[in-house]
């Protein structure tokens, strides 16, 4: 378990270094208006493009494949639903103009950040291939439904173009584009492939920076005072895994596929919803406090989801 501490550490020293930066006036919060479209539009789809085009599927392994994508779109369906119950019937945060940021912090989860390294760690290259069909998912879901999701309750009149925008924004179809290099077997240049890596590898650390950028303009009071987000975020990070493993136990799939399922619902909040929150005019700074508060309580929630799943499906 001392590997997903590590992991998690290093994503918060990242987070501080660009926290102290705003501090001390070298990174401002404007800083995050050039930044924020930086890795949206360009570090995170070349991330998500450069991991599918990397694997292939070998043959007799179709049904798995098809099962994984399938079921990972599924979660982030039920779990927006789980989130918009929570939201608006339980907390009655209909009129809310942060009601959006809350259910998308609720419903995403980072995998492209710390999910795939620590899958692979700790479970290896066969648990790490269908959890990048989780990622896949979750790029469909942030700019498609998510979207939507961030604006709930606004009137959409006359702004239906740039929802539409960000729904077929690079991270859609760098999605959709994997798909079609993973069912057809086409391979990239490898020219190209490296290039992409490359600027792919550049995402993490540039989306802690822009978390700690935030934060740094944050008073830490409010987040220990929010407690909204606080119960929003537990019921997160300890329901979340125990619903996902009453949902997926009994269905007829591969132990592999269950396990990885189980384990992703234990990942903190998408640290995509800061950057999303603040090209699209929503609290961005909330959504900062949420990613930070929901990857403090991971430390727990990942070794403990980790330890339980092995013992189970392995």
């Amino acid at each position: 378990m001392g590997v997903v501490i590590n992991n998690i550490a290093a994503v918060f020293i990242i987070m501080g270094v660009g926290f102290i930066a705003n501090r001390i006036g070298l990174l401002p919060e404007a800083a995050n208006k050039y930044l924020s479209p930086l890795l949206i539009q360009i570090t995170t789809p070349c991330l998500v493009l450069s991991t599918i085009a990397s694997k292939e599927v070998e043959e007799g392994t179709w049904g798995s494949v098809i099962e994984a994508l399938v079921l990972a779109c599924m979660y982030f369906a039920v779990f927006c639903f789980i989130a918009w119950v929570i939201c608006v019937k339980i907390f009655r945060m209909k009129k809310d103009p942060d009601c959006g940021v809350y259910m998308m912090l609720f419903a995403s989860i980072n995998n492209g950040f710390i999910g795939l390294p620590i899958t692979y760690a700790i479970f290896g290259e066969e648990k790490l291939f269908f959890m990048v069909f989780f990622q896949m998912a979750l790029m469909l879901y942030i700019y498609g439904p998510g979207v939507v999701q961030l604006h709930y309750g606004d009137n959409l009149n006359g702004m239906g173009k740039n929802v539409l925008k960000s729904a077929l924004g690079p991270g859609t179809i760098a999605a959709l584009l994997g798909l079609v290099i993973l069912f057809t077997g086409i391979r990239l240049p490898e020219m190209i492939f490296k290039s992409i890596e490359s600027i792919g590898a550049a995402t993490t650390p540039l989306s802690m920076l822009v978390i700690g950028i935030q934060l740094g303009s944050s008073n830490f009071r409010k987040i220990i005072g929010n407690g909204r987000l606080i119960t929003l975020s537990f019921i997160k990070m300890l329901i979340t895994p125990v619903i996902t493993f009453l949902l997926v136990n009994w269905l007829p799939i591969p132990p592999a596929l269950k396990l990885v399922l189980v384990f992703g619902a234990a990942f903190p909040s998408a640290v995509a919803t800061t950057p999303l929150s603040d090209m699209e005019g929503k609290n961005a700074q909330l959504a900062a406090e949420g990613v930070a508060f929901t990857t403090l309580l991971s430390l727990a929630t990942i070794p403990v989801t980790a330890y339980l799943v092995s013992l189970i499906y392995l």
